[in-house]
């Protein structure tokens, strides 16, 4: 099971459009730094078929205009004490914005929330959370959500693996 640790984003600075179309050199960067972010400049070279500073101009270009937001570690939760996965699943009282900033100040924030998804349909946010046990996912829904008052309701699904997709470019 693996998860990001920090994601260190780099924002765009050049004003660059985002979504601008990627041609087949920038795919193949990002295809082997999607297999690899800790891969040296000169081996992603080689692997694309261009010259070291090519690379290393495409790869900066290519965060600058915002297609590449940064790299991460993955993480295997259960060797750092993070057996338990779940997603919750969160309806807020109202949709109101105090209620919807109140929340999204201090939830996504919290060291066991992996991931938070605004939604639309039947609940407001879908959080990805990774705690020890069962009990601290029984006390984290209690402590963090059951008690604050800007949430109306939550529904708790374990995770018993997470098989991450592939997040390259698409054909």
């Amino acid at each position: 099971m693996a998860a990001s640790a920090k994601n260190v984003r780099r924002e765009s600075t050049t004003g660059h459009a985002h979504g601008e179309p990627l041609d087949a050199v920038d795919r193949q960067i990002i295809d082997t730094l999607v297999a690899d972010a800790r891969i040296t400049n000169r081996d992603l070279a080689d692997a694309v078929g261009i010259a070291p500073s090519t690379a290393l101009m495409r790869t900066r270009a290519l965060m600058e205009r915002g297609a590449i937001e940064g790299f991460e570690a993955k993480l295997n939760l259960a060797s750092i004490g993070r057996a338990v996965q779940a997603l919750i699943a969160v309806r807020l009282r109202a949709h109101d914005r105090d209620q919807i900033d109140t929340f999204t100040a201090r939830v996504p924030q919290l060291p066991e929330v992996l991931s938070t998804f605004h939604t639309s349909g039947s609940v407001d946010y879908l959080l990805h959370i990774a705690v020890r046990d069962t009990d601290a996912l029984r006390d984290w829904v209690l402590d963090n959500l059951t008690t604050d008052p800007v949430v109306g309701h939550t529904e708790t699904t374990l995770v018993f693996k997470h098989m991450p997709g592939h997040t390259g470019p698409l054909d």
